[in-house]
């Protein structure tokens, strides 16, 4: 599924398949950004429209994907190492903790 959209200039992030769901990227919230790290780590389907200056026309949606944009795609591409390191890091725990 395609989460961040730019359409006329304007950037939307979404969670849901509708159009009624799409909501402008400046009125994102924290919450909203933690939903869109944990889908780029675990949708396989994560899509996002290709960071391009010359397609976004407001100034605001401008650093604002941008920011959004590199980080996503960075976590998106890394999410298997991602997650691998995460499960090593409670392994340890887990490993140390259980009974044996």
């Amino acid at each position: 599924m395609k989460y961040l959209i730019i359409e006329n200039g304007q950037v939307f992030f979404r969670f849901e398949e509708s159009e009624e769901s799409r909501k402008s990227i400046d009125t994102i919230t924290k919450e909203d950004i933690l939903r869109l790290l944990q889908a780029a780590i675990e949708d396989e389907n994560f899509e996002m429209d290709i960071y391009d200056d010359s397609t976004v026309h407001n100034t605001a949606h401008k650093i604002i994907y941008k920011n959004i944009y590199q980080k996503l795609d960075d976590l998106f591409k890394r999410r298997i190492s991602f997650t691998d390191e995460k499960i090593n890091l409670y392994r340890a725990a887990i490993d140390k903790y259980t009974m044996e």
